[in-house]
């Protein structure tokens, strides 16, 4: 296929609508999509069709995942050090909170600053941060997954609040507890099974 001085313009319109940051980004999407056209478009088909078909194909979530792929290729040693760093500071936080659930129930000295701490640098920490990761490099546009994804937070941090209220029997660990349960049963539950049922029906693919 010959591409015409009009569909290149109209190729690199779009790409550089996106007003990609990186370096030469634009230019290098540019050329893929008009040799992917020239080499495998066909003359007697609509342009449109195959110019969508070859950004699905290079991107098949979106132009805009490109670049953020690029940055994580770019930056890749720092990023997995970092995720590293963040994981086992979540897993030691976890393992911190369980110890103190055993020294406080077997009324062991320090029960109460390893509930407090673990729990604390879990829920207000690694779990904000979890769900800025899954926003930033899971590329989630759609606004239902977005509300899934703080509702589940909240809920989460609420639930591990009324927990902690609760095992050091301070006040308004009831109301804590049902407001966690609200927020998990009226927002996240039905923004999780609709999720679930897109899947199902193809209409969303496994992330």
């Amino acid at each position: 296929m010959r591409l015409t001085e009009a569909q290149e313009d109209k190729i690199r319109a779009i790409v550089e609508g996106h007003q990609f940051k990186v370096p030469g980004l634009s230019d290098d999407i540019i050329d893929h999509l008009c040799c992917y056209l020239e080499f495998e478009g066909k003359e007697n088909l609509d342009f449109d069709s195959q110019l969508e078909e070859a950004i699905n194909i290079l991107a098949p979530h979106g132009l805009a995942s490109l670049e953020q792929q690029t940055l994580f290729l770019l930056n890749a040693n720092k990023i997995i050090l970092m995720k590293r760093f963040f994981y086992v500071f979540g897993l030691l936080a976890s393992m911190t909170f369980s110890a103190g659930v055993l020294f406080k129930i077997l009324h062991w000295p320090g029960a109460n600053v390893m509930l407090f701490g673990g729990a604390l640098v879990f829920l207000f920490i690694f779990l904000p941060f979890w769900t800025l990761d899954r926003f930033k490099f899971k590329m989630i546009k759609k606004s239902y997954d977005r509300w899934r994804l703080l509702s589940g937070l909240s809920a989460g941090i609420l639930f591990g609040l009324a927990s902690i209220f609760k095992a050091l029997h301070l006040m308004g660990a009831p109301w804590i507890l049902v407001a966690s349960v609200f927020v998990f049963v009226v927002f996240f539950l039905p923004l999780y099974f609709f999720k679930i049922y897109r899947r199902s029906i193809g209409m969303e693919e496994e992330a």
